[in-house]
């Protein structure tokens, strides 16, 4: 571990401790406030976190950045599937998706891109020539999940640290949506006032999504140094990253809404599902990864 190793854990312990005043506040002076409990997720939440910065930070030909993205997007996408398809079929879709994410840490991005679309083609030539015309609509649904969604976002989170060994840009876009967040649920819980979007997710606020995206801010401006941009740009990226973190969160709760389901799955206790927890990082994966190409 470096210094600049170290500098970055007391920055996230440091923002950590903030969120944990926060939610002390909260429960201090709104005591009869709506919304879930952010205690039960602590442990599991912060277990998360330090996983994702370790494999970040692991030399790359460890590959466990890689093994970790794949075995979330495995599970992000089984828990698609098994809201569309009830056969032994869904299984396909997470055992692909896998596939598709290894695939991209051992490719350039056009050859991935080749790989990609040969499976597409032929996943939606299966799909087409196996389902009955009334039932077609779900399978679709899947491939557009599990086999566009889900690899288009996560291939791009390896690009990342392929293009920054050290691991720190891959750390920098985590801990920004981490920090959005969680920050966002106790702003929203200890402000909030105004829905944001009663019909997608009531539970997040107006007051809440400010207040993640202020700390994401902050986020990258504490971390600017550690992916060698000035501090106009970073804070920029965590603003940006922030809002890709909502749109990837309201759009997973719309998914959820469509599908009459209250969490995607139970895996990760009060966090609920693999897609519950990381909608916000999947979604803003790419948004990062065109950030840096566009800033080089």
């Amino acid at each position: 571990m470096t210094a600049a190793h170290w500098n970055v854990l007391l920055i996230y312990f440091g923002f950590t401790l903030v969120a944990t005043l926060l939610a002390l506040a909260r429960r201090w002076l709104r005591p009869n406030a709506g919304g879930e409990s952010v205690w039960r997720k602590y442990p599991v939440y912060i277990l998360i976190n330090l996983f994702f910065l370790a494999a970040s930070w692991l030399p790359p030909e460890s590959h466990a950045l890689t093994i970790l993205l794949a075995v979330l997007g495995a599970l992000a996408s089984w828990e698609i599937a098994r809201a569309l398809i009830q056969s032994a079929r869904l299984f396909l879709f997470p055992a692909v998706t896998l596939v598709l994410v290894v695939v991209a840490d051992f490719s350039s991005m056009t050859d991935w891109f080749k790989i990609w679309l040969a499976t597409l083609l032929v996943a939606v030539a299966a799909a087409t020539l196996t389902t009955k015309p009334d039932n077609y609509s779900r399978p679709a649904l899947a491939l557009a999940g599990c086999l566009i969604y889900l690899p288009l976002c996560l291939a791009p989170y390896l690009w990342i640290q392929q293009g920054d060994p050290s691991g720190f840009r891959s750390v920098f876009l985590y801990l920004i949506v981490a920090t959005n967040d969680a920050l966002a649920q106790i702003t929203g819980q200890l402000l909030g006032r105004r829905q944001l979007s009663p019909h997608v997710s009531p539970a997040k606020t107006v007051e809440g999504a400010a207040g993640g995206l202020l700390f994401a801010s902050a986020m990258g401006l504490a971390l600017g140094r550690s992916i060698g941009f000035d501090f106009l740009t970073v804070a920029m990226f965590g603003a940006l990253l922030g809002m890709a973190g909502l749109v990837g969160d309201l759009t997973a709760s719309m998914w959820k809404r469509a599908l009459g389901i209250r969490n995607y799955s139970a895996l990760l206790g009060a966090q609920g599902g693999v897609l519950d927890r990381f909608d916000g990082l999947i979604f803003a994966a790419p948004i990062f990864y065109l950030l840096l190409v566009i800033a080089a």
